[in-house]
């Protein structure tokens, strides 16, 4: 069935005065709210708003922190995962019933101070980047110092001699 010219009019009539109607590509002309979560996130309620989660576990009496997308090396428990993960692989035999009783075995086989180890891994991480450290100059300034919670300055020094 054809569409009646005369019952949808043009394009030109959806425009807003003052409005034209441009077929370049000209992004720097573009409108700021070109999609809804571009929108939202300019809405002060939504913006402030918590997510159900986060609600959820502060009504617990526990502090929620959400992690950077995409840096595992800031998370402890994914160096727990990978630790747990590598003793079942050292163990398991390829069956399912020995899998089932390995995997509570190996998740609560990780010794309390390689956990704290995790943690003071991931703090030295947030401390290279605090520090203006990024991707192989910070592992380097991890794996070199070892300190309680941060990078030295004299690691920092060498980081600095090795990128000029």
């Amino acid at each position: 069935m054809e569409a009646e010219p005369e019952l949808y009019g043009s394009i030109e009539d959806a425009l807003l005065p003052g409005e034209s109607f441009d077929t370049e590509d000209d992004s720097s002309s573009r409108d700021v709210y070109c999609c809804m979560e571009k929108c939202l996130s300019d809405q002060e309620d939504f913006r402030s708003e918590k997510p159900l989660l986060q609600q959820e576990i502060e009504k617990a009496g526990h502090l929620c922190l959400f992690l950077p997308k995409f840096h595992c090396e800031l998370n402890p428990i994914e160096m727990y995962w990978g630790f747990a993960k590598q003793r079942f692989r050292d163990q398991c035999d390829g069956t399912f019933p020995r899998a089932k009783t390995l995997v509570p075995e190996c998740l609560d086989g990780c010794p309390l101070e390689t956990i704290r180890r995790f943690f003071r891994r991931s703090w030295r991480y947030v401390d290279a980047y605090r520090s203006g450290l990024t991707g192989k100059m910070a592992d380097f300034a991890v794996k070199k110092y070892s300190s309680h919670r941060r990078i030295g300055a004299k690691v920092m020094m060498e980081v600095d001699m090795l990128t000029r």
